[in-house]
């Protein structure tokens, strides 16, 4: 069957309308944002490959089983990290090296003590598909050895991308107008200063790095002299 004579500017037509859709579909990859609630990991891993997946399986654990700290917030894509409407908030404050590591560092403790808390509520046959899980005793005191050495484990594996501390702090941000529940287990019995965790002396300590002592500075400069007197042979 003799097929109709297509014009010029119809296949042109098509062709661009199958370019522009091409291109649609790969901006919206591109501009897709990363942040997404759940307990998932932001950043892949290496090292800590085994800690991210018993991390997650805990997670999973703790939240089928409705414990969670209803005084502070989890960030997405950092399910070990969480702080409170005031800790959150000081990610756009943060300018300096010294800050972000003492911020970071504040976020996962708070983390490990709302996490030992929930551990402690959870069903015992629960808790014990996670020791299973993760090889370990089943006592609290191995449990929270190893929470905290993941945790650990798992911060050091993530700083390693360039851009951390940038995607760290927009999800931080994000998480105070996020409308996931914190939770409904109380955990702390002073939500603002998270029982002296995050109190006003630490969120100060934050932007104030410690003075340099005489003695240290003293030493310093003895070392310095003996390197000047001393004589190549």
């Amino acid at each position: 069957m003799h097929r109709p004579f297509l014009s010029m500017d119809y296949m042109h037509q098509k062709t661009m309308k199958k370019f522009f859709i091409i291109i649609s579909f790969l901006l919206s990859i591109c501009v897709m944002p990363a942040y997404a609630e759940g307990p998932e990991f932001f950043f892949s891993h290496g090292k800590g490959k085994e800690c991210a997946e018993n991390w997650l399986f805990m997670e999973k654990l703790l939240d089928e089983n409705g414990i969670r700290c209803r005084e502070v917030k989890q960030i997405a894509g950092f399910p070990y990290l969480r702080g409170n409407q005031e800790i959150l908030g000081l990610a756009s404050k943060i300018s300096t090296k010294y800050a972000e590591h003492k911020w970071l560092e504040l976020l996962r403790r708070i983390d490990l003590q709302a996490r030992y808390a929930e551990l402690s509520a959870l069903d015992e046959s629960k808790l014990k598909s996670f020791c299973s899980k993760a090889r370990i005793d089943c006592s609290q005191g191995r449990i929270r050895a190893y929470i905290a050495r993941c945790s650990a484990i798992i911060m050091g594996d993530e700083k390693t991308n360039h851009n951390f501390m940038k995607i760290l702090k927009e999800h931080a941000i994000r998480s105070l107008s996020s409308n996931t529940s914190s939770g409904k287990a109380r955990c702390f019995q002073d939500p603002k200063t998270l029982d002296g965790v995050a109190g006003p002396d630490v969120v100060s300590s934050i932007f104030i790095p410690p003075p340099k002592t005489k003695t240290s500075v003293g030493r310093l400069q003895k070392r310095i002299q003996l390197q000047k007197n001393v004589r190549p042979y």
